[in-house]
């Protein structure tokens, strides 16, 4: 009989996984109304009330008996292996080593190859091997609270990158620092925010200095590749920035050499295309082209009308640019929305940024197909249509509208 995990991660659970997932889902929708209010009222908060107030959120969701994500496992291994002198960018075997098995356990056989950069790697590598004498849950625990760390630290950091007068900036860092979907993905352990904390703190510094701004920003994907993306707008925006932003893309792509054969020999080859609670999964059941085309043609329209937000000066278009990014995402997972809400931050009220905050909640139903069953045929539709409700917001549509359009036809 296999022994318990370390750590309970919900998978193909059914009705139990669908209790716990309802109570998650329920829990952000109570404090999303709180979450609403911190943002409209951040100017009577100080950043430490801020801060304080996610950390007691965080301390609170700690106490979950349950994780929805196996990622936790996959990040410690990878340190693990580079530790042991083993390729993270490979499939190895799990050689016996406590914390390497129980990994392999929890991915049914056989973790993922990594896709992270080497310097996450490295700093998981001495984190694990630090606790290793405490066993494996002491190991997974301390890269959960590495990330749950790093979570909070993006408060601070979103403050400081954010140029504009003290009332916005203290309401970016609500509407990044409150949000509980980006709370609880720190607590699971993802390291999405370890990424975001080196681009807010790279923005910052190029308030200063440009060019350091940059080569830090683009160093960001050392830990994760969209800190790249960061960094190339950066660079556009910023002239003085973009010989440091090269520099550090160009360091970033020589480490990253091993991660980039890693994906293209390993990965890319025995990848398969199965969208679930995204825009392409609605129209998948009409083909496996339809899909990309329709999220294609959807992201076209964001990007236009984001450069045409852009011609106008509007920080808004930026939004766009990343709903755009959104939709073309086939598996949308709750971690990848943190992305998606340090972007809107700076402009939460405006309709861009509430789509891309309401889409970090519908973010929670992608959790369905991993927790509880995998839904096929019309429940993965409606599944997906739910989880991209909030981009209807963005449709340009005014009371008469319509009626103005049709006379004018007639005209």
């Amino acid at each position: 009989m296999t022994p318990p995990q370390p750590i309970l991660v919900l998978t193909n659970a059914g009705a139990a996984g669908a209790s716990a997932l309802a109570i998650l889902a329920s829990s952000a929708c109570v404090l999303g109304a709180a979450y609403v209010a911190v943002i409209r009222y951040a100017e009577r908060f100080s950043l430490v009330a801020l801060v304080a107030l996610a950390a007691a959120a965080s301390a609170a969701a700690w106490f979950s008996p349950v994780l929805f994500s196996s990622d936790v496992y996959a990040y410690a291994a990878y340190g693990r292996m580079a530790w042991l002198g083993l390729n993270p960018y490979a499939h190895a075997a799990a050689r016996g080593d406590p914390l390497l098995r129980d990994a392999a356990w929890q991915w049914g056989g056989a973790f993922p190859i990594c896709v992270y950069g080497p310097l996450f790697v490295g700093v998981v590598a001495l984190i694990v091997d630090l606790f290793s004498p405490l066993g494996t849950l002491a190991q997974l625990q301390a890269v959960r609270a590495l990330a749950t760390i790093a979570t909070l630290a993006c408060i601070p950091l979103v403050y400081a990158a954010t140029p504009e007068a003290r009332a916005r900036r203290l309401a970016a860092a609500a509407a990044l620092g409150a949000n509980p979907v980006v709370l609880w993905c720190g607590v699971e352990g993802h390291n999405d925010a370890l990424a975001l904390a080196v681009v807010l703190a790279g923005f910052a510094l190029a308030r200063r200095s440009p060019a350091a701004g940059g080569a830090v920003t683009a160093l960001g994907a050392l830990i994760k590749l969209p800190a790249a993306a960061a960094a190339i707008a950066l660079a556009s925006v910023n002239p003085r920035a973009r010989a440091g932003t090269a520099a550090g893309l160009a360091v970033a792509v020589v480490a990253s050499i091993p991660l980039l054969v890693g994906v293209a020999t390993q990965l890319a080859p025995h990848g398969r295309y199965a969208p679930q609670a995204s825009l392409q999964a609605i129209a998948a059941p009409l083909g496996p082209l339809v899909a990309p085309i329709a999220a294609s043609l959807v992201a076209g329209a964001l990007l236009l009308h984001g450069l045409r937000l852009r011609k106008d000066g509007r920080y808004e278009g930026w939004i766009c640019f990343g709903l755009a990014a959104w939709v073309l995402i086939p598996n949308p997972y709750p971690w990848y929305a943190v992305w998606l809400v340090a972007l809107a931050s700076p402009a939460p009220a405006s309709r861009a940024g509430g789509v891309a905050l309401a889409l970090s909640f519908t973010s929670l139903l992608r959790y369905v197909p991993d927790a509880v069953a995998q839904p096929v045929g019309p429940s993965s539709v409606l599944l997906a249509g739910l989880a991209t409700l909030p981009l209807l917001a963005m449709i340009p549509f005014r009371p008469g509208s319509l009626r103005s359009w049709y006379n004018e036809r007639l005209a």
